[in-house]
């Protein structure tokens, strides 16, 4: 049965028909291109930016900020895209986003555009799992596969210009731009947004739980402090050290029993009951340490290791993002055709342990051809995964709270992502050679003389071998929990499921 047929045969009250269906994620389409680009170009340019502004341990931070604001802030979109709708919330986050992108390319220091990205966050917080939320509503399951592989390789395929385009603005402008030129694409979406996503038009009661949010939000926070801290700025044994992630530990405890007693918890525990979505999750959690922490460091190896430019060093990315395009299309049909989608979750972290291996075991006499080659092994596994976690949790809970369980699944790929970069942070940093990690040889960090570079190869091995071990703890849980349930067609099947739940 083809999509037109099973839209059609929707509940009463359904009026998204395909040109609907297209119109809207044009609009999401655009707003993905905010994230996409952000994510590749400041990756790109940000040893010429470290460069400039000094301190290159301090590289970390400028990921870790974003990630830590654009985490935290993830359930509270999810909750709040369920009750009240997410159009508004979907111009909000955009225009936070612009704001911290403005600010970020006015920045004269290190700390400031650590701050601006923080901001920045905010915004990207809600991104992704309003996108990803919208699409739930308005697609029946069978054939999310074939529209959320879209989504990820629409956002895969617009990040294969941010590489190049931060390359060349870093070589042959002000890296400022890199952070402006968000400017002209937001101002497209807030526009595309408005006119094609429709507005709730019946509001219920809720209640937000904000104080589980603060809790989260300070946990979530003192944990990487302690993380970063550590090793660099103060020995692990430190007061400062023990004492932020003494205080982490407290706070995820409070949490646990804030959200207990909430009446609407933040995060909604309750799902995570079911083993496929406790599985997805985990999973996506995983991949995101894997997957951030290599678009992190690779630009830096091609750089300092290989010693080409920026521009070049960009372009090494791109094949990540190819092979994550291709794979990302090819599994959503497939999926969409067979209504399976376990395979991908089994495929996808070997192929992604092999791409790791292969960037493992780069060093000085590497080529920009052979990181090539290891990034579109990477790209190939992750693509195959984009879709499937998000696809297997949806299908696997109520309509009702797909907005939060979506969240939930884009909190745990966030917070794999910012632990991922933090902790590989810590292990590059101490790594370094002291004269790189001084500044003296890190401000020309494509200039480095052959000591250098060897030391730099050497700090990195570590962070790409963690990767292939963390690719393979998601092929484990994948094996074990994440279980084949069958695709439901339509929204009435999902009707009818969530009525024999007792969930309206």
């Amino acid at each position: 049965m083809s999509l037109r047929d099973r839209l059609a045969q929707q509940p009463s009250g359904y009026d998204f028909t395909i040109g609907r269906i297209l119109a809207i994620y044009a609009g999401l389409m655009v707003t993905l291109l905010l994230a996409a680009l952000d994510q590749t170009i400041v990756a790109t340019a940000l040893p010429r930016i470290v460069g400039d502004l000094g301190g290159i341990t301090q590289y970390s931070w400028v990921f870790t900020a974003y990630m830590l604001t654009s985490t935290v802030t993830v359930p509270l979109y999810g909750k709040l895209g369920d009750a009240y709708g997410r159009k508004y919330l979907f111009l909000f986050a955009i225009v936070v986003f612009l704001l911290g992108s403005a600010l970020c390319g006015a920045a004269t220091t290190m700390t400031q555009l650590v701050l601006f990205r923080a901001l920045q966050g905010i915004g990207a917080g809600g991104l992704f799992p309003l996108s990803l939320a919208v699409i739930g509503n308005i697609v029946p399951p069978r054939d999310r596969g074939r529209w959320q592989g879209l989504i990820g390789a629409v956002f895969a395929a617009s990040s294969i210009i941010g590489p190049a385009v931060g390359g060349f603005i870093v070589d042959n402008a002000s890296w400022r731009w890199v952070f402006l030129v968000n400017l002209p694409v937001g101002g497209l979406a807030l526009a595309v947004i408005s006119v094609t996503m429709p507005r709730r038009a019946r509001r219920t009661q809720h209640s937000i739980d904000w104080l589980g949010a603060a809790v989260l939000s300070g946990g979530t926070g003192t944990l990487l402090l302690g993380l970063v801290w550590g090793g660099r700025q103060y020995s692990w044994t430190s007061v400062h050290v023990v004492g932020a992630l003494v205080a982490a530990a407290v706070l995820i405890v409070a949490f646990a029993f804030v959200e207990r007693r909430a009446r609407e918890p933040i995060l909604p525990f309750e799902i995570l009951r079911n083993p496929i979505v406790a599985g997805s999750v985990a999973c996506m959690a995983l991949v995101g340490m894997a997957m951030f922490g290599t678009i992190s460091y690779v630009p830096l190896f091609v750089q300092g290791v290989i010693g080409t430019s920026a521009t070049s060093s960009g372009v090494v990315l791109t094949p990540l993002m190819l092979g994550a395009v291709t794979t990302s299309l090819l599994t959503g049909q497939l999926i969409s055709r067979t209504g399976r989608y376990r395979w991908n979750a089994i495929l996808g972290p070997v192929v992604l342990t092999v791409g790791m291996l292969l960037l493992w075991r780069m060093d000085t006499s590497t080529t920009n051809g052979q990181a090539a080659r290891n990034m579109v092994v990477a790209g190939i596994g992750i693509g195959s995964m984009m879709q499937v976690f998000v696809l297997s949790v949806q299908n696997a809970v109520p309509r009702a709270h797909i907005g939060s369980a979506t969240a939930l699944t884009q909190f745990g790929r966030q917070m794999g992502a910012t632990l991922g970069v933090t902790i590989m942070g810590v292990v590059v940093n101490n790594g370094l050679p002291a004269s790189v990690r001084s500044g003296g040889e890190g401000a020309i960090v494509h200039r480095l003389p052959p000591a250098g570079r060897a030391g730099l190869a050497h700090a990195l091995h570590p962070a790409f071998f963690a990767a292939a071990i963390v690719s393979l703890l998601v092929l484990v849980i994948a094996v074990v929990w994440v279980k084949e349930q069958p695709l439901r067609q339509s929204l009435d099947e999902v009707a009818a499921a969530d009525a024999a739940a007792g969930t309206p």
